[in-house]
């Protein structure tokens, strides 16, 4: 699943491509993935154009006429395509290996704007979804379901150990993954902010000192303002609005590298399981 800085790229190229344009047509061919259906979906987007797009997590959230958004989430195997007259532009998600172009037998939903441009939502496992709010509904599910943004003031030490306190006998790794905790981490990111921290990820909360704690705070922002400059990890053979991909995967220092040498001290990176998701880490560095 696409994390914080994967998904903040797509949403500034999304601005890019949507923001001020008109909606002419809406066709969905699973309304399983609209919700609250794709009568009121499409009643509240065609003739309607969109403000702006902006984040929440890992979520692409539309601002809409009459106080509505629209949330987007690309779940595990969701994709976007923008394809403005002959060419197309791939905006962000999972790769489809062997499809090439769009509507495919994957494309579920298909935004059509003024000027030709359309937007097609492909996943393959249909997990994603499109789902239509009001603004008071927005901001109950973003206070419910979300912490602080990371990159944020919101999210300092003073809140980090203030939270911490009240989850001493969880693992930290599993606190980072935990999107009530803070909003926008996944499994790639976690790992890194860790290491950069000298944190291992099995550490229990109760176990960790204040000044680790601070310094893991600080770990996660450099870690993902670093990622969002390379244009996060998790793109597809498809190029953005820019005509480049995220760059950021030849930057990891511990994700992805079990059996390799740490960068920092040069001891063989392990990989195990915690919270139910792989994970790497120095044995020596990380305590």
């Amino acid at each position: 699943m696409p994390e914080l800085p994967e998904v903040e790229t797509i949403r500034r190229d999304l601005n890019k491509f949507l923001s001020g344009k008109k909606i002419t047509a809406v066709e969905v061919r699973q309304p399983r993935l609209v919700k609250p259906s794709v009568t009121k979906l499409k009643k509240a987007l065609v003739g309607a154009r969109v403000g702006r797009v902006s984040r929440r997590g890992k979520m692409l959230v539309w601002h809409l006429p009459k106080q509505q958004k629209l949330l987007v989430h690309l779940k595990m195997t969701g994709q976007i395509v923008w394809r403005q007259g002959g060419g197309k532009l791939m905006v962000g998600g999972h790769p489809i290996i062997g499809v090439d172009t769009v509507p495919n037998k994957y494309t579920h939903i298909t935004v059509s704007f003024t000027g030709g441009g359309k937007l097609y939502f492909n996943d393959t496992r249909k997990f994603g979804y499109w789902r239509l709010v009001d603004d008071a509904t927005f901001t109950d599910i973003s206070q419910k379901n979300f912490g602080p943004e990371p990159l944020s003031v919101a999210f300092n030490a003073n809140y980090f150990l203030a939270y911490l306190k009240k989850h001493q006998r969880a693992l930290i790794k599993a606190i980072l993954l935990d999107q009530k905790t803070v909003a926008g981490i996944g499994n790639i990111y976690a790992d890194e902010s860790l290491w950069l921290a000298k944190v291992k990820p099995q550490r229990w909360v109760g176990k960790l000192h204040p000044a680790e704690i601070k310094l893991l705070v600080a770990s996660i922002k450099k870690i993902l303002k670093e990622a969002v400059k390379y244009r996060g990890t998790s793109f597809n053979s498809y190029v953005d609005s820019l005509g480049r991909a995220g760059t950021y995967w030849p930057h990891r220092k511990v994700y992805g590298r079990g059996g390799l040498s740490c960068k920092r001290c040069g001891t063989i990176i392990l990989k195990t399981r915690v919270a139910g998701r792989g994970t790497h880490y120095c044995p020596k560095c990380q305590r």
